[in-house]
C-alpha cells in the first residue's frame, strides 16, 4: 500500500500502514452499526406487513465502543509528540474539530430542514429552538417525543459526537503535562466523574451523560497508544487471534448493562483494535483497498446511512413483493448506506476537510511570522 496522507488524523504519510490496519477496524465498526439499524428498520417493515421481523438477537452498537477505542488510540499516536509544546491544545482542537463539524452540521441542517418542511417524514418531532441550538453545539440534550426517554441531538446519531467532543476538550486540557502524565491525569479525572454519577446519583444532564462509563473506552485507546509508543508488536498469528477474541467477546456480549460496558464490551473491543494496531500491515488487494476505503468514508456512513435507509423503506414498501425475505431487506440498507457513503465521503468530507485543513495550516503559520518578524515574514510563511 502506498503512504497516503490521513486526513482524519492528520498523521504523515510514513503511518500509512498502521492507519489502514485502523481505517480496516473503523469499516467493521460502522457495518455493525448499520447492520443494527437494517435490522431494526426491517422489524418495522416487518410490524406494517404482519411479518416476522429478521435478525439474531444482538445489540450490534458495539461498533460505537469499537470506535472510542480507536479514538483513544489516535488521538495519542497523532498528538504525542506535542505534549508540552506551546499552543498544541488549540492545534488540536482545530484539526478535530475541522474534521467532524463540517459534515456533522450538514446532515443536522438537511434533518432541520426536513422536520420544519416534510415533518410527517420524521418519527420525533424537531424540537424547541434550544433544543436545535444544543444539537449544532454538541450539547447533550433530552429529545422530546422520543418513544423512550433518551440524550439524543437532531441527528441522533450524534450522541456519540457529544462524547467525542468531550474527549477532544480532555485531552486538549492536559496536553500541557508529558504524554504519560497527561493519560493518568485523565484517567483520574474520568475515574472520579463515573464514580460520582453513581455515588452522588448524578441527574444534571449533561453531567449524567458525561459521566457515563462508556467514557472510560477512550482510555483504553489511550493506553494502547501508549503501549505502541513503547514498542509493543504482535506477530501476525497472535493479531489474528487477539482480533478473533475480540470480536467473539463483542458478539456475546453485547447488550451488557451500562455499569458493566467498558469491561464486557469495551475490554473486546479494546483486543480488536489492538489487534490492528500493533499487529503487522494487512495484506494488499482489492478486499483490504475497499476495506479501507470503507473506513475512511466510515464517518459519513455512521452519519448519513439512517437517512439512505429511511429512503430504502420506501422504495422497499412500494415496490417489493411483499413474499420477499426481509433479511434481503435488511442486506440491501447495509450495501445502499454503504455505497452512498463513498461519494460522500470523496465528493464532500475529503476535499471540505483538506480545504479546512489547508487554511488552518495557512493562519498558524501567519502567526507564527507575526510572532517572529515584521509582516512581511508571515505574507512569505503563508505563500501570499
Amino acid at each position: 500500500m502506498s503512504p497516503r496522507q490521513d486526513v482524519a488524523s492528520g498523521a504523515p504519510p510514513t503511518a500509512a500502514p498502521l492507519l489502514d490496519n485502523l481505517q480496516v477496524c473503523r469499516a467493521f465498526a460502522a457495518i455493525t452499526v448499520v447492520i443494527g439499524h437494517a435490522l431494526h428498520d426491517a422489524g418495522v417493515v416487518a410490524a406494517q406487513r404482519g411479518a416476522e421481523a429478521p435478525g439474531p438477537d444482538i445489540d450490534w452498537t458495539f461498533g460505537v465502543d469499537v470506535f472510542f477505542v480507536i479514538s483513544g488510540f489516535i488521538m495519542v499516536h497523532v498528538s504525542g509528540k506535542d505534549f508540552t509544546r506551546p499552543g498544541a491544545a488549540w492545534q488540536f482542537l482545530r484539526r478535530r474539530l475541522v474534521r467532524i463539524v463540517p459534515l456533522y452540521w450538514t446532515l443536522t441542517t438537511i434533518m432541520l430542514a426536513v422536520g420544519l418542511l416534510l415533518p410527517q417524514l420524521l418519527a420525533i418531532p424537531v424540537g424547541s429552538p434550544s433544543y436545535v441550538v444544543s444539537s449544532y453545539l454538541f450539547i447533550p440534550e433530552w429529545r422530546v417525543g422520543a418513544p423512550v426517554p433518551e440524550i439524543r441531538p437532531l441527528l441522533a446519531l450524534g450522541w456519540t459526537l457529544n462524547y467525542e467532543m468531550l474527549f477532544y476538550v480532555a485531552l486538549a486540557g492536559v496536553m500541557f503535562l508529558p504524554v504519560k502524565r497527561a493519560i493518568a491525569t485523565l484517567t483520574a479525572l474520568f475515574a472520579t466523574a463515573v464514580t460520582a454519577r453513581f455515588a452522588l446519583e448524578i441527574q444534571q444532564t449533561q453531567l449524567m451523560f458525561w459521566s457515563d462509563p462508556i467514557i472510560l473506552e477512550f482510555l483504553l485507546g489511550c493506553y494502547l497508544a501508549l503501549a505502541r509508543q513503547a514498542g509493543w508488536r504482535l506477530p501476525a498469528p497472535a493479531a489474528l487471534l487477539l482480533g478473533a477474541a475480540g470480536i467473539t467477546g463483542l458478539l456475546l456480549n453485547s447488550g451488557s448493562a451500562a455499569e458493566l460496558r467498558p469491561l464486557l464490551v469495551g475490554l473486546p473491543a479494546l483486543l480488536l483494535v489492538a489487534a490492528a494496531a500493533l499487529g503487522p500491515t494487512l495484506p494488499g488487494g482489492l478486499p483490504t483497498r475497499f476495506a479501507t476505503l470503507l473506513g475512511d468514508a466510515s464517518y459519513a456512513l455512521y452519519l448519513s446511512h439512517p437517512l439512505v435507509i429511511r429512503i430504502q423503506r420506501e422504495v422497499w414498501l412500494k415496490l417489493a413483493d411483499p413474499a420477499w425475505p426481509l433479511w434481503l431487506y435488511a442486506l440491501l440498507c447495509v450495501v445502499a448506506a454503504s455505497l452512498a457513503a463513498i461519494p460522500i465521503y470523496l465528493l464532500f468530507e475529503r476535499p471540505v476537510t483538506r480545504l479546512l485543513q489547508g487554511k488552518t495550516h495557512d493562519r498558524l503559520e501567519a502567526a507564527k511570522g507575526l510572532a517572529a518578524g515584521p509582516p512581511q515574514a508571515a505574507a512569505a510563511s503563508t505563500g501570499r
